[in-house]
């Protein structure tokens, strides 16, 4: 990859966040392009045969599939997908270990629109630190306020301390293992509600049972659900802030920018913090339209898109194998296949 050298200089030295869309967790949770504007329609009409109709669609596609990643059920796309997000999290687990700066966080934050649960089950598999926002051990409670904290490890031995990296996994559009309770967000490890509105997919619960889902639901009115809803707006809330950090890099990955508010946020960033990289990974060449849009109206040209070569497409696979894997070669670690391991997971 050409951009190569400029990402590794920019990694070693900035705030790394990643935005995450639903082209990442193809081919096993499908992407519906057409649901948004289907929904708003039929719900504009008041047309309740076609809203239930699309949410069921939109729930068997996008939704349902999550059971078989919390039972473990052997299934090839949903393996390889899965497989595809572990060595992702190791790579850049090593990455942001490995870089120069000593002063840095090794802190990185994974914003992703996804409602799905692969980024929590692969962090899982592969025991690296993450924080997804809940805290306590035989009731979960979520809460914004315990994002950001830092993660430190003592050697046994010689009572050195030093920092280990943490994945924030912060959800926009919320996710099918929160449930509510009052006025509170407990973990649903289990994924009980999905499992409820399976149950009552062809009866006349089926939509109530959808409602209970905490996520935000796919019409055009997601943006105004956003705002109104203080779980999701503080999250934005974090998302611009962190991008108007000094020194900050965005890689966005498998997101189509279709999502207004999101684009709006990460522009109006980019025009306000000449310090903001941005790199947006486009699937195939050309380009979208979205994507030029973009990089054109950012008026510190500090968003680049990276378009992959070879007649190749870029998922998460790719990405990984590119880039990521490329920024700390195999012979800078003496290793014969364990590049992806750090050595605090060895221990």
């Amino acid at each position: 990859m050409k951009d190569l050298k400029d990402i590794k200089k920019t990694i070693d030295s900035a705030n790394i966040n990643f935005l995450f869309g639903a082209g990442l967790s193809k081919p096993f949770l499908e992407s519906l392009n057409n649901i948004e504007t289907a929904l708003a329609k039929a719900e504009k009409e008041k047309n309740d045969v076609e809203i239930q109709k699309l949410r069921k669609e939109y729930f068997e596609k996008s939704m349902l599939g999550n059971l078989k990643i919390v039972a473990e059920t052997v299934d090839k796309n949903k393996d390889e997908v899965l497989q595809n997000y572990e060595d992702f999290y190791r790579r850049i687990n090593y990455v942001v270990l490995k870089r120069e700066s000593s002063i840095l966080t090794k802190q990185v934050n994974i914003f992703t629109t996804n409602i799905d649960i692969f980024s929590e089950k692969a962090l899982e598999n592969t025991g690296i630190d993450f924080n997804d926002g809940f805290h306590g051990r035989f009731n979960p409670k979520y809460d914004v306020g315990n994002f950001k904290k830092s993660y430190f490890k003592k050697s046994l031995h010689y009572e050195n301390t030093s920092e280990i990296p943490v994945f924030n996994i912060l959800k926009l559009h919320g996710s099918l293992s929160w449930r509510e309770k009052g006025k509170e967000i407990y973990l649903d490890s289990v994924l009980d509600q999905v499992k409820e509105v399976e149950d009552n997919k062809n009866t006349s619960k089926f939509g109530d049972c959808f409602k209970k889902l905490m996520v935000v639901n796919p019409t055009e009115q997601k943006f105004a659900d956003t705002l109104l809803n203080q779980r999701y707006y503080d999250l934005l809330r974090i998302f611009s802030n962190e991008l108007e950090k000094e020194n900050t890099a965005l890689f966005v990955m498998g997101f189509s920018f279709m999502d207004a508010h999101i684009y709006d946020l990460t522009l109006r960033a980019a025009n306000s913090n000449p310090t903001l990289k941005i790199y947006v990974f486009s699937h195939s060449a050309p380009p979208s339209k979205v994507y030029l849009e973009l990089e054109e109206t950012a008026k510190n040209k500090n968003i680049k898109i990276l378009i992959p070569e070879d007649g190749k497409s870029y998922d998460l696979q790719n990405i990984t194998s590119d880039l990521f894997d490329k920024l700390v070669p195999l012979k800078e670690t003496g290793s014969t296949g364990d590049e992806n391991i750090t050595p605090l997971q060895k221990s």
